[in-house]
């Protein structure tokens, strides 16, 4: 038997589906970050985890994810946000009219009960006609209930559905999912069926639906009205000055404590420890057992050794970045602020033809472009995911690049570091811009739930933490180990000083640096942060350093981004966005050196 939990975003169907089953899916206050189906088991039967969605229709990913999961639905459990009941009984009554089994589970009940809010949960299962359950998931209230109502043979009983209209002749042949898409007018079943619902029609039906479920939340529901502090609170976050301020600090703290806290310091000393005590203790090993200096020896420990410094860099650069990012923006979502930030940012990011549910890339492009590039797959459609990769690759810094970068430019005063930093946001814009107008298609609009405002739940954010984490050491950790393979083979062929000397004429020619400083952009693609290091060993007047902060800035990201970049846009896109970044970086950085004084 199968069981299909659907709902809304943000109800905590995640949550549900983790006390079912014992396996953990990421919980997020954020619509779209889970946009692919989860399977588990309750004793012999199978339950599915759907994205959240408003309706059943077929007009974004994640319903049309939602709809082909409900076709094989045995049961179906309705995750009801009991805070947000008129909305939600929307969708619940679209499910009754499937003819199926529905169990329906308020939760949210500990906040109901806080806020002293009525719910008639009993008059709410008459009038629906099926199963209605009260749960507090993250709590634990009500899985025990959920469980023992859905482990018999058979499930609960199928009851008939509240709200129904009239079948025109065309779609009676149809099954009840195709009967329901066809009153919301999709494209593919009116072709099938040759007609469409008359003219008017669709419009009668959602608003006779919509007036159902907000008779029943009327005679079940009732909100308290007085103002409380996360309603002062919101009001402010959502003000365009105080939201704004609001963001600007937030920026200046996320810098503070991942950019230098732990991109600085932490890895620092994680680097150096692993240094001095795991690199050496892999070379005497090894010595032992393979010939020092040999293929195999230098494969494995030597600069680039998959036993030295792909560990290194895995467990001292990338593990702090990542846990440090992730633990962030963990807080961010289960606090509620992420739908606030995207929705204050929204009109800004519609200018470069993205909506702002695209901050969530870009920030985390601040602390690892690699990973950034993973997460593109929130994004609603192609067209969005095309142009945040892009802008990754070609504008956005990583926290170990930032950090140099923002040492090399401390000395010089704050006119070069202004320079540095309209350059980057000049070109972020113009080439979102310029995306924005040349790729088909409109920016999706941006359709957010505002969940509310509440203390993050330390449970809740070491189990997001952890399991961010170590879905992205499982991808990357292999892409680690194939880069560090290919340029330590480069060393040893010699294709690496070939590369250095094809680079110095336009080095030294077009750019205006010393020749020496080739060698920068070789080890910036192996990693991002030693290219701009070499800046410093280089001896530079002030606008040839802004000149070599700028071209590292916009260059090829590094080896792991390249390859993570090829898995997620494909072999020919992912070449056009990589051979795009190189001739960016150098006609902009060449106009940055002819501009300089």
């Amino acid at each position: 038997m199968v069981i299909v939990l659907a709902g809304n975003p943000n109800v905590g169907k995640s949550v549900v589906f983790h006390g079912l089953t014992g396996r953990y899916v990421e919980v997020s206050n954020f619509p779209g970050t889970t946009v692919s189906v989860s399977q588990g088991r309750l004793g012999s039967h199978t339950v599915v985890d759907t994205p959240g969605v408003y309706g059943l229709s077929r007009f974004t990913a994640e319903e049309r994810v939602a709809v082909e999961a409900l076709r094989t639905a045995d049961i179906i459990v309705n995750v009801v946000d009991a805070r947000h009941l008129p909305r939600d009984l929307f969708l619940t009554l679209q499910l009754t009219e499937l003819g199926r089994p529905v169990v329906v589970v308020l939760n949210m009940m500990d906040e109901i009960r806080r806020d002293h809010v009525f719910l008639d949960a009993d008059g709410l299962e008459e009038a629906l006609g099926v199963p209605v359950l009260k749960a507090a998931a993250v709590r634990g209230e009500g899985i025990v209930e959920l469980r023992q109502r859905l482990g018999g043979p058979a499930g609960p009983p199928p009851a008939p559905p509240m709200f129904w209209t009239k079948l025109a002749d065309p779609v009676r042949r149809l099954d009840a999912i195709d009967r329901l898409l066809w009153w919301e007018e999709d494209a593919t079943l009116i072709r099938t069926v040759g007609a469409g619902p008359a003219p008017g029609q669709q419009e009668v039906v959602y608003t006779r639906r919509r007036q159902a479920a907000d008779d029943l939340a009327h005679r079940f529901f009732r909100v308290a009205t007085s103002a409380k502090w996360p309603e002062r609170i919101d009001r402010l976050l959502m003000n365009p000055w105080t939201g704004l301020a609001f963001v600007a600090a937030l920026l200046v703290g996320v810098y503070e404590s991942v950019g230098v806290l732990v991109a600085n310091r932490l890895v620092g000393w994680a680097e150096l420890t692993l240094q001095s005590t795991w690199v050496p203790a892999v070379e005497t090993g090894l010595a032992h057992v393979v010939t020092p200096g040999s293929l195999i020896f230098r494969l494995l420990a030597g600069e680039y050794g998959l036993l030295t410094s792909t560990v290194t860099y895995l467990l001292a650069l990338l593990l702090p970045l990542v846990t440090g990012f992730y633990l962030l923006l963990a807080v961010l979502e289960d606090s509620g602020y992420l739908p606030r930030l995207a929705t204050l940012l929204d009109g800004w990011f519609l200018r470069v033809g993205l909506n702002g549910r695209a901050v969530i890339p870009l920030v985390l492009g601040f602390g690892c472009v690699t990973m950034a590039t993973l997460t593109t797959r929130i994004l609603s459609g192609e067209r969005e995911r095309t142009i945040v990769t892009v802008l990754l690759a070609w504008t956005i810094p990583c926290s170990a690049q930032m950090g140099v970068i923002t040492g090399l430019l401390a000395g010089l005063g704050w006119p070069y570091a202004l320079a540095y930093a309209m350059t980057v946001l000049t070109l972020f814009v113009a080439v979102g811009t310029m995306l924005d107008r040349m790729l088909p298609g409109e920016p999706v609009p941006l359709l957010l739930d505002l969940p509310p405002l509440r203390l993050p739940r330390p449970g809740n954010v070491f189990y997001k933490t952890r399991q961010q984490i170590l879905g992205f050491l499982w991808e990357a950790a292999p892409l680690f180990l194939m880069g560090n393979l290919v340029i330590e083979m480069g060393k040893l062929t010699g294709g690496l000083g070939w590369l250095e000397r094809m680079l110095g004429p336009l080095v030294t020619g077009w750019l205006r640096l010393p020749p020496a400083t080739a060698s920068a952009f070789v080890l910036g693609f192996i990693r991002r942060d030693f290219g701009t290091v070499a800046l410093y060993q280089a001896d530079m007047a002030p606008h040839q350093i802004l000149t070599g902060a700028v071209t590292l800035t916009l260059f090829v990201p590094c080896i792991a981004s390249t390859l993570v970049l090829f898995r997620e846009r494909g072999v020919k896109n992912g070449a056009a966005i990589w051979l795009g970044s190189i001739f960016v970086a150098l006609l902009t950085g060449g106009l940055v050196a002819r501009l300089a004084p």
